[in-house]
């Protein structure tokens, strides 16, 4: 039986990489607000050492990797805290008030509590 490891994506699309046998789908979603009202900042998707093998002659998964947006790991942890030490979002990510602050633009004004 083949060893399982572990890709933790903070892409904001999910990924299907082409290799040999086919095609390996990576989660992506990261930083996307789930139906749950939910937005992870990073996802998991588990893989065969033989799937890896196959991803690391792919050259965008290559580059998903070597910019930060994509880590694999032997040991499955909660991609919440994997995902806090890669690169936060790709350019694709929604405008939160955070990013604006940190682009220098102005954030919305919430209108809470107004038109009852």
């Amino acid at each position: 039986m083949s060893q399982s490891l572990y890709v933790y994506c903070t892409l904001s699309n999910d990924q299907n990489y082409a290799v040999r046998d086919g095609t390996v789908f990576i989660h992506g979603q990261a930083n996307i607000m789930t139906k749950a009202m939910h937005t992870p900042r990073g996802r998991v998707t588990e893989v065969s050492a033989e799937q890896y093998a196959q991803l690391k002659d792919n050259h965008v998964f290559q580059l998903h990797k070597e910019n930060g947006f994509i880590t694999v790991e032997s040991r499955k942890a909660d991609p919440e805290k994997v995902a806090s030490d890669m690169e936060a979002s790709d350019q694709s990510a929604p405008d939160t008030p955070e990013s604006l602050e940190a682009e220098g633009k102005d954030t919305p004004i919430a209108n809470k509590g107004k038109g009852k």
